[in-house]
């Protein structure tokens, strides 16, 4: 199967919330002109206001102190929104009313590129890629071009409640490098001893599965944008531990964001694998200060397992049709990718944790966590990021996701093998996608 371009169904429905979410080609260039005292105008979509807004803003404000000409514009839009709305556009052609610069997860950022050919600006020739970790450059690439710069990392981290686990017997040497199969062993300890879910597990998802893939440089295509599911050793062994985590007993089943927190902040589960950037909602429970550690996540007992992965994290793709594209170019070449000082605030004050790697050599990645023990976690995280295995995850992830939801219930049950059940399972991806 060859490498396909998604194509995006552009309707008078999304094209009338376009309009209404923007204001209007006319209405935004009278804000343009009027509100901004002749200054060039960067405009800039971002989504989470407690996270990447004030980030932007941060870097919004250092550029703007040493180019007083530019003003550069945060503008806040919910995740959906945005991709309703770059879609929309650049599925017609329109570039009229998009930003300068937009924010993009990492597993979203090919379908934009392989969506969009031509779209985005091409920043190869400008920023230093070798200062940042090897597969968040990956994600940004398609052929011979490298398509925004990076932001934030998700390093995964195996975090733990460490009172839970001694009372259960164990240490973080027991945690530190363990595969699956021995954490399991680990949860039924606990479970037995304590009463507490080794950890949660959303079962309308497929998140654990692609730690799986992540951790173990695979995914469910081939860097060719061949499909990869069916014989593919780590998805194998993935369901199979899937479906041990079911069985077990040790997992407590959520369903939302809310659930997955509650059962955290609540003391119901010993542990969470997770990105970094769950430790905002780890630490919002003031009285558990102290009790939890962070070590390195478990992993695939497979050739090319290993201890580190990266859940979630993204990057900033400049529009290259853009009025102010080159602008909005120089801006993150400027912050994102030179600026030191800047990551050592963001840090402080927001936990957020850049993928450019000599601001990870700052003292402040060293300074101690009181809540998890004093430990130094972001030296620990930045640590991990650069040994993440790099992978490409091609377009059609989230519906790969969807297809192997639908057809782990009869694994689970029993009618099915694993081999079969992926077979069935490519099989349809195939029929879906085609």
């Amino acid at each position: 199967m060859k490498r396909r371009v998604v194509s995006v169904i552009l309707t008078a429905a999304m094209a009338a919330a376009l309009t209404a979410g923007c204001g209007g080609a006319e209405e935004s260039k009278e804000k343009t002109s009027a509100d901004n005292g002749g200054k060039k105008k960067v405009t800039v979509w971002a989504w989470d206001v407690e996270y990447n807004i004030p980030v932007m803003e941060e870097a919004a404000k250092r550029y703007e102190a040493k180019h007083s000409d530019v003003e550069i514009e945060v503008m806040e839009y919910a995740y959906d929104d945005i991709t309703q709305k770059i879609n929309t556009n650049l599925s017609s052609g329109i570039t009229e009313g998009l930003p300068e610069i937009m924010l993009s997860e990492d597993a979203n950022v090919q379908k934009y590129l392989q969506s969009y050919p031509g779209a985005f600006r091409d920043m190869k020739g400008e920023v230093e890629f070798s200062d940042f970790a090897d597969y968040k450059v990956k994600v940004l690439t398609l052929e011979d071009g490298i398509y925004g710069v990076p932001f934030d990392i998700g390093t995964e981290g195996l975090f733990y409640r460490k009172d839970y686990m001694e009372e259960a017997g164990f240490s973080e040497e027991d945690l530190t490098d363990i595969t699956w199969d021995e954490f399991i062993e680990i949860g039924k300890k606990v479970k037995e001893v304590t009463g507490k879910s080794l950890m949660t597990l959303d079962p309308n998802t497929m998140t654990i599965m692609r730690d799986f893939m992540q951790s173990s440089g695979t995914w469910y295509f081939t860097p060719e944008g061949e499909l990869n599911m069916e014989g593919n050793p780590v998805i194998e062994e993935g369901v199979r531990i899937y479906k041990e985590l079911m069985d077990s007993g040790v997992v407590k089943l959520t369903t939302s964001w809310g659930e997955m927190a509650a059962a955290l902040n609540n003391g119901d589960v010993a542990t969470i694998t997770s990105g970094c950037w769950i430790v905002p909602t780890i630490t919002a429970q003031e009285e558990q200060s102290g009790l939890w550690r962070v070590t390195r996540m478990p992993r695939l007992e497979v050739e090319g397992g290993t201890n580190y992965g990266n859940r979630g994290g993204s990057n900033w793709l400049v529009l290259k049709d853009s009025e102010n594209a080159d602008i909005a170019a120089d801006f993150l070449n400027e912050i994102f990718a030179k600026d030191v000082e800047f990551y050592e605030t963001i840090l402080k004050d927001i936990g957020a944790i850049g993928a450019y790697i000599p601001a990870q050599k700052s003292e402040a990645y060293n300074e101690p966590v009181e809540y998890f023990g004093g430990e130094a976690i972001w030296a620990d995280f930045a640590q991990w990021a650069q040994k993440v295995p790099p992978i490409n995850v091609g377009v059609y992830s989230d519906e790969a996701d969807t297809v192997l939801i639908n057809n782990m219930e009869s694994v689970l049950n029993g009618t099915t093998d694993i081999p079969d059940m992926l077979k069935k399972a490519e099989e349809l991806l195939e029929a879906q996608i085609r």
